[in-house]
């Protein structure tokens, strides 16, 4: 977590990501990880897909041996609560001592949630509740409440990131409550993975749609961090750094689907780009994407290629030196950053409308009621105080 003193001086403190093993295959690297770690019951929460499809599934259930303890990949979209629950259940079921999440947000988010009901006691739906922070800026008694925890929890988690979301890299979990189609977050001291692996190799089963989109999740973390006011010059460096990376190496991966090299830049952009996720606050497009998924199924990484550009756009005349900075990182100095963005979008094939990604316009007036009371959307860098506003920044992302 930042803290800004008064004084000027800077206290940040990391989260309990202890490695990160990036361009290595995953059976070795999980291998090792799990030694060291002395775990004797790993249970792996995977993708359906990569589970049920992929030969380098069946090498890491190889690797892990007599370790193995367990598989669930029932965790849908969005990490609907019920699928955590029932997770949850398998986890304890198998008396796991070290959660793997094979897969991307949702998954690492569903483990995230395991870990902390495994840690906490917690036995049933109410007593998870009480540690969640709602949408609508509400808070269980629990939430946020660090005296809860102890140093080390229970039970942790190695991700095994196959979209590029970053996800692995907060204390943040996201949870879906599929009853009134709103989120729900969860926090606490180490909920962030212990060790995260990145095998390029591994994600060229992830849909090309599903791993650029997620790419512009991950830009919109660098840029939305880097126009926060918690940001200082050691942030700055990460989030700049991490534009200039995605706007290299995704046109590269986009090209040539099989260049594990850019895929390799491509997940290093994203360690950059998170360093502050979950410390640093960010703005409006993440906020009103936290809307348009639950409320419109909207994938995360279509929330940010739609609403990154309409945000920057209302937000410019708060911040031209920041915007500017990001254009001439994005390779764009003479374009303006939301069109920066945007053309990076395009370049890949993906939606740059809120038509694009199916938002019907009836739903818009919903969109914005919610928006405006979600805690997110009200720390966006120029002030939103009315629904209104959010009215404008959708008519940006509608056209």
């Amino acid at each position: 977590m930042i803290h800004m003193l008064e004084s000027g001086s800077i206290e940040f403190n990391y989260t309990a990501l202890e490695t990160v093993v990036s361009g290595e295959a995953v059976a070795s690297a999980l291998y090792t990880q799990i030694e060291r770690l002395d775990a004797k019951r790993v249970f792996l929460v995977a993708s359906a897909s990569l589970s049920e499809r992929t030969d380098q599934f069946d090498s890491i259930k190889q690797a892990l041996g007599g370790h193995f303890a367990g598989l669930f990949n029932q965790i849908g979209a969005h990490t609907p609560r019920k699928d955590v629950l029932q997770g949850l259940r398998a986890a304890r079921e198998a008396d796991a001592d070290l959660l793997v999440s094979l897969g991307g947000g949702s998954i690492i988010d569903a483990c995230k949630v395991i870990q902390l009901a495994i840690d906490q006691d917690i036995q049933s739906e109410q007593q998870l509740l009480e540690y969640a922070q709602l949408s609508d800026g509400t808070r269980g008694p629990k939430a946020g409440d660090y005296s809860l925890f102890s140093d080390h929890s229970k039970i942790r988690q190695i991700a095994v990131p196959t979209t590029l979301s970053g996800a692995e890299f907060s204390n943040n979990a996201g949870v879906l409550d599929t009853e009134k189609s709103a989120k729900e977050g969860y926090r606490g001291v180490d909920l962030c993975p212990q060790c995260i692996i990145y095998d390029p190799a591994l994600s060229v089963h992830t849909p090309e749609w599903l791993w650029l989109s997620t790419a512009i999740r991950s830009l919109d973390h660098a840029v939305e961090g880097y126009c926060s006011a918690d940001s200082h010059a050691y942030l700055d460096g990460h989030f700049l750094h991490a534009m200039r990376l995605f706007a290299e190496s995704l046109p590269l991966t986009k090209h040539d689907p099989c260049d594990l090299a850019s895929r390799h830049a491509n997940q290093q952009a994203v360690w950059l780009a998170c360093c502050g996720l979950g410390t640093v606050a960010h703005g409006a497009s993440h906020g009103i994407g936290y809307i348009l998924g639950s409320l419109c199924s909207v994938p995360h990484g279509y929330t940010s290629c739609v609403m990154l550009p309409a945000v920057l756009e209302w937000n410019a005349k708060d911040q031209v030196q920041r915007q500017q900075a990001i254009a001439a990182a994005l390779g764009k100095p003479d374009e303006s950053a939301s069109a920066a963005v945007k053309s990076l979008v395009r370049s890949l094939d993906l939606p740059t409308t809120l038509q694009q990604v199916g938002v019907q316009a009836e739903q818009l007036a919903t969109i914005a009621e919610r928006a405006i009371q979600h805690p997110v959307v009200r720390r966006n860098p120029r002030t939103l105080e009315q629904a209104e506003q959010i009215m404008e920044i959708l008519q940006l992302a509608w056209d």
